[in-house]
């Protein structure tokens, strides 16, 4: 089964014309210079759709699709993910991470399971948190840095960390 990672979300129609302006969901908005086509998909609902045309206005892309050429054929679009194959997503440079990546994983201390990545909290310019889940369900963070976490393995989905008494 293909998994597909979101790069914008649609918040609403603009204009006359069948846009829509969603709202970024990736740290790199100049891929949509190179796609064609996109999913969007919406609750329960997928859309195969190709992107006509886009720009940035306000900190959003605005995306004409082809063939929805009023407002009233996007309406559906409204509250979708647009989304990218996996396969399609860009590289990151080592030591960085995809947050659905990140999801997931189990989090261990030496051979001791702390629990498991349910999210990830951002933090501004100072960085993420993940945030872990127990098994008795209690939470904490810890910070996404290198001070705390030792090695990341998404392949594995397993990051090893060393935590200061008293973070759990």
């Amino acid at each position: 089964m293909a998994q597909f990672a979101s790069i914008a979300r649609i918040v609403k129609k603009r204009g006359v014309r069948g846009e829509v302006a969603a709202e970024l969901l990736t740290d790199f908005p100049e891929r949509f210079s190179s796609l064609d086509q996109v999913r969007i998909f919406n609750g329960e609902t997928e859309y195969w759709e190709e992107i006509e045309k886009h720009w940035f206005h306000k900190n959003r892309v605005i995306l004409k699709f082809r063939g929805r050429d009023r407002p009233e054929e996007v309406e559906e679009l409204i509250g979708g993910d647009v989304q990218v194959s996996e396969d399609q997503r860009v590289s990151l440079p080592q030591d960085s991470y995809f947050h659905s990546d990140l999801i997931g994983c189990q989090v261990l201390e030496d051979e001791e399971v702390l629990g498991g990545v349910t999210g990830i909290l951002e933090t501004g310019t100072a960085g993420c948190n993940l945030v872990v889940t127990r098994a008795d369900g209690g939470e904490f963070m810890v910070p996404l840095v290198r001070k705390f976490v030792l090695k990341v393995d998404v392949g594995k989905k397993v990051i090893q960390v060393n935590l200061p008494s008293g973070l759990v």
